[in-house]
């Protein structure tokens, strides 16, 4: 019989709740339980704005829970996301910033480069760090720290594939418990052997990785929809013998008026009064079934979360050429890219191109767009006339900041009146007064449902997607996904996310390496293949 190693942490009915904004408070968890043992490795998922933070902060215990205990047999470190640390404004030099956090700042320095190969400039100033860059040394330092249980909150959203390796690596030689939140699932089902799935109100335990738990996401939902089909039609029985009785009823009654002036009155009074009895009795039977009936729809009814639904529409459905590169170099000032480039993309196609940060993923999609400092020097470039080209970057550049959701939305499409813009604002999340919000104010997960609500509306030959999904959560991806497969135009993606990859159908995959554009034996479907073979 398996035993569990010894346990480091138990939640005890934990609880917590958002303040009310006017209305009944947000429960984000209720009377939740949760063990973490010596050699755990707990996956945390749930859609954007569930509580996965305020849980991990909850079981570091920087945030206290409203209701429920929890006990700690060991040391704890959280690492938050790297973009709620505000480090990029900091002026400090690293080694200022490594002072402050240990008396032995060389053992993190150490970790560094043993763990993610990477050294760093002491005297430089952290604000010029990348958030690749900030990921790892605080990994470092949550490693030098050597805790029980390590707490980490979206490690994975800067971190490119030998970044996401190396972060492997060094979790499969930590001796604590790990807790992890991440929105890459094949990162997840190579770290992780146990998922929690924080839902409305509760938690959810599965023993497995992500690929189990989806799978069995897929069998209970499959069963659900049995069994709300199965109460759908019994009440249409129910209904359909109600009306029958309804009818039965109806006739006899009429009968017994046609028959009244042939029999005497005492009796006639006598078989409406049974007659009426019998009626009376049928009509709360099945009154009782059809009520019946009515609550088992209710309770099998599947709880749906109103989300975002991508209707993507190409501008052509001919097939043409759309880019042709043949033995063209990219350059960004004086620094040599990559050369003899060999690309050529048409009407349909999808592409997917991966290589390290820094390589000239994004600088090659935004030298043929011409929005940025690349050149091409010599060979050919040819790029179709006029076609519509959107290009959604992982900063939401798309996203005007200082116009409000709604006029981003008409911006981008002028000819749709308001009613269908604000009807697809809310397919995205975007309700009320909400669609008034200044694009500076929103979140990284907002920017991006906004970002995709305004090319969901725009007429599209090729859209070039970079680092889509760093600020979505797993179900805003499955949408995103659903919407990409109905789309017919070409897809060019830069991502790390080989999960994403493996689900919207590419065709042709490329690595660019010493500073050339590699074309790669393996497609993304073949997820292991794939991802040995650009390691």
């Amino acid at each position: 019989m398996y035993m569990h190693s010894p346990t480091v942490l138990n939640g005890s009915n934990l609880s917590y709740e958002l303040p009310s904004l006017g209305t009944l408070p947000r429960i984000l968890f209720q009377n939740v339980n949760v063990t973490i043992h010596q050699d755990s490795r707990i996956g945390l998922i749930a859609a954007n704005g569930m509580g996965k933070s305020t849980f991990l902060k909850i079981l570091a215990g920087e945030i206290i829970p409203q209701q429920g205990t929890v006990t700690r047999m060991g040391s704890v470190f959280y690492l938050p996301q790297i973009s709620t640390l505000d480090l990029q404004v900091s002026q400090n030099s690293v080694l200022d910033w490594l002072s402050s956090h240990s008396d032995e700042w060389w053992t993190i320095t150490a970790l560094l480069a043993e763990k993610f190969a990477m050294e760093l400039v002491l005297s430089q100033p952290l604000s010029s760090l990348s958030g690749g860059e900030l990921t790892k040394l605080w990994l470092a330092h949550a490693l030098s720290k050597q805790p029980d249980i390590l707490l980490l909150d979206e490690p994975t959203n800067h971190l490119d594939l030998p970044g996401l390796e190396q972060l492997e690596r060094a979790l499969q030689g930590f001796c604590g418990a790990v807790v992890i939140v991440s929105h890459k699932p094949f990162f997840l089902d190579r770290v992780v052997s146990r998922i929690w799935e924080l839902t409305p109100g509760k938690i959810q335990v599965y023993g497995g990785n992500y690929t189990f738990w989806r799978s069995q996401k897929e069998i209970a939902e499959e069963n659900a929809l049995r069994l709300h089909e199965v109460a759908r039609k019994q009440l249409q029985q129910a209904e359909t013998a109600a009306q029958k009785e309804e009818q039965r009823a109806a006739q006899s009654r009429q009968q017994g008026r046609k028959n009244a002036g042939s029999i005497p009155k005492i009796i006639a009074s006598e078989k409406k009064r049974s007659a009426e009895v019998t009626a009376g009795i049928a009509k709360k039977k099945h009154e009782a079934l059809l009520e019946k009936a009515h609550q088992k729809v209710l309770e099998t009814r599947i709880p749906t979360t109103k989300c975002a639904f991508i209707q993507l529409e190409e501008v052509s459905h001919k097939q043409r050429n759309l880019i042709n590169i043949q033995g063209a170099n990219l350059s960004l000032g004086s620094r040599l890219l990559i050369k003899n480039i060999q690309l050529h993309i048409a009407s349909g196609d999808r592409v997917a191109i991966a290589g390290v940060n820094g390589s000239g993923k994004s600088s090659l999609a935004k030298a043929i767009l011409g929005i940025d400092k690349g050149i091409f020097t010599g060979g050919e470039v040819a790029i179709a006339s006029s076609m519509k080209i959107v290009y959604l970057d992982q900063n939401y550049q798309l996203v005007n900041r200082s116009a409000t959701v709604l006029e981003n939305m008409q911006l981008v499409n002028p000819k749709l009146n308001y009613q269908l813009h604000r009807q697809q604002l809310g397919h995205f999340l975007f309700c009320h007064d909400a669609v008034y919000k200044p694009a500076s104010s929103l979140s990284g997960g907002e920017l991006a449902r906004l970002a995709m609500a305004m090319i969901s509306v725009a007429a599209i030959d090729l859209l070039i997607l970079d680092e889509p999904t760093n600020n979505l959560d797993l179900l805003t991806i499955n949408q995103f996904v659903d919407g990409l497969n109905a789309f017919s135009g070409a897809i060019w993606v830069i991502s790390h996310d080989i999960d994403f990859q493996s689900r919207i159908g590419i065709t042709q995959a490329y690595h660019i390496k010493n500073h050339q554009l590699q074309p790669l034996t393996y497609l993304p479907k073949d997820r292991e293949k794939y991802y040995q073979e650009l390691l």
